[in-house]
């Protein structure tokens, strides 16, 4: 019978040393393999990286930010790393995880989330820089690198992406630690109404507005809860920082369509990484064409 990864990182694991361990598949990871464990009458989760996922993460970067971000309470604490997979055992939280049906249909929950942003961004500092632009470029050659799909406008993308840096270089504010994946699985919230922001693999020194823009993307939010967000991190409403994350949807999209696409190349999850990918370009062209783009532009 073939070995799961969890059956060969289990049996490494000090702490459950003599402890009868059971375990199920944890749904809901694109980039590791996740396990809920049973052992005695508590529960953890198994968190093991992904096949080719060192091209994208820095395993030391990921575990900074835990450390940092569990100091603060915004995390669950890391309590066991297994070298040499780099595999992370943490405490389970029980509550619900958040989708984007759950978000979008509920301010208060839209507050608690852009709270734990905002306080991850003024009280840590991460180790790595992932400034977007600069990740587009990098991602971008990867996918080159990996011969990975590229649709057909993909430098007019660029172009615009471009364009849009340029414009934020007007009014730049300084890097903050952000998550940078800011997908509703991502977020738990437990019995007690606390918010919990998991999964730092990808976080690094960025503008912070990318982190809000990146949120309001991932989920089918109105103008008004957007214009929310903005009143939550900023304490009123700034048109300025509004258009910024606006344009920050259109970051966000190119990339992880690249990431999408990379991923489609080298990963071994049961995952349509090219669907995905595809999805969020026509999305990065929805966003150009919205009316008021040129008005984001300007005023940005």
């Amino acid at each position: 019978m073939k070995t799961t990864l969890a059956e060969s990182i289990i049996p490494r694991i000090e702490m459950w040393e003599g402890k009868k361990v059971e375990y199920e598949i944890l749904s809901g990871g694109l980039s590791n393999h996740n396990y809920t464990c049973f052992v005695e009458d508590k529960k953890y989760v198994l968190r093991i990286p992904g096949e080719g996922t060192d091209i994208f993460i820095d395993r030391g970067n990921e575990l900074g930010a835990v450390l940092a971000t569990s100091g603060i309470g915004a995390s669950p604490e890391v309590l066991c790393i297994v070298k040499p997979e780099d595999a992370m055992v943490l405490p389970f939280v029980d509550g619900s995880v958040m989708n984007p049906r759950m978000i979008a249909a509920d301010d208060g929950i839209i507050v608690k989330i852009v709270t734990v942003l905002k306080n991850v961004h003024a009280e840590t500092v991460f180790e790595k820089s992932t400034y977007v632009f600069d990740m587009i470029r990098k991602y971008t050659q990867w996918a080159r690198e990996k011969d990975a799909f590229f649709p057909h406008d993909f430098d007019w993308m660029c172009h615009i992406a471009d364009r849009i840096e340029k414009a934020m270089d007007r009014d730049k504010p300084g890097l903050a630690a952000c998550h940078n994946d800011v997908l509703s699985e991502n977020f738990i919230l437990d019995e007690s109404g606390k918010m919990w922001l998991l999964d730092w693999e990808y976080c690094g020194m960025n503008d912070p507005f990318f982190d809000l823009g990146d949120f309001a993307v991932e989920h089918p939010l109105s103008r008004k809860q957007e214009e929310l967000i903005i009143q939550t991190y900023c304490g009123e409403m700034q048109p300025h920082r509004l258009y910024r994350i606006l344009l920050h949807k259109l970051t966000a999209d190119l990339w992880w369509s690249l990431w999408a696409m990379i991923q489609d190349k080298i990963s071994s999850l049961d995952f349509d990484y090219y669907g995905y990918g595809i999805g969020r370009y026509a999305r990065f062209r929805e966003n150009y064409y919205d009316p008021g783009f040129d008005t984001w532009l300007a005023g940005v």
